[in-house]
C-alpha cells in the first residue's frame, strides 16, 4: 500500500512501480490535479489499473467519471469498499486476492503497527483494522482470526 501527498506524487508512485493494480484517490487534493483528473490520467497510461474514486463532499455524474472507474460516497463501511473494489476487480480481470494474499497483507500490517512510534500508531492501526476487516469479508467473523492463527502460529496477538 502506498500513499500519495497530491496527484503528481501518485503518477510519480506509478511510474516507479509497476506492481500497482488499484488506485483510490479522493476527488478533492492538493495541488494542480483533482481526483477525476488523475483518475483520466490513470486510465490513459494504465488503462489495466483498477481505480476507485471517492469524496464525502462531490458526487459526480456517472460521465465525469472516466471509463470503468468506480465511485464511493464516504463515509462507507469497509463491506461496501470491499464489495466496489472486486466488482472494479472482476470488470478488469484483476484476479482476486488469495486467502494466503489477505492474510499476509493482514500479518504486515499487525508486524507495521507493533513496531510502530507513537506518531505512525493512527495510521498504521488504520491500516491494520483494514487489513483485518478484508480477512473478516473472506472467512467470517470468528473464523478469520483462526486462519490468521493457523498461518501465523508464533505471532503475537493483534493489539489496539
Amino acid at each position: 500500500m502506498f500513499e500519495a501527498c497530491d496527484a503528481q506524487d501518485a503518477l510519480t508512485i506509478l511510474e516507479e512501480r509497476q506492481d500497482i493494480r488499484i488506485v483510490m484517490t479522493d476527488i478533492e487534493m492538493s495541488g494542480d490535479m483533482d481526483g477525476l483528473a488523475l483518475a483520466s490520467t490513470i486510465r490513459e497510461r494504465w488503462p489495466e489499473t483498477v481505480v476507485l474514486v471517492n469524496s464525502g463532499r462531490v458526487r459526480p455524474e456517472p460521465e465525469a467519471l472516466p471509463d470503468r472507474a468506480g465511485f464511493i460516497a464516504k463515509p462507507y463501511r469497509a463491506a461496501e469498499l470491499l464489495h466496489q473494489l472486486d466488482v472494479l476487480m472482476e470488470e478488469h480481470g484483476v484476479p482476486i486476492l488469495s486467502d494466503g494474499d489477505i492474510l499476509e497483507a493482514w500479518h504486515a500490517a499487525e508486524l507495521a503497527h507493533a513496531q510502530a512510534d507513537a506518531l505512525d500508531k493512527p495510521v498504521t492501526l488504520a491500516h491494520a483494522i483494514a487489513a483485518e476487516q478484508a480477512a473478516i469479508q473472506r472467512f467470517g467473523v470468528g473464523s478469520h482470526a483462526a486462519a490468521y492463527d493457523a498461518r501465523y502460529p508464533d505471532a503475537p496477538e493483534p493489539r489496539r
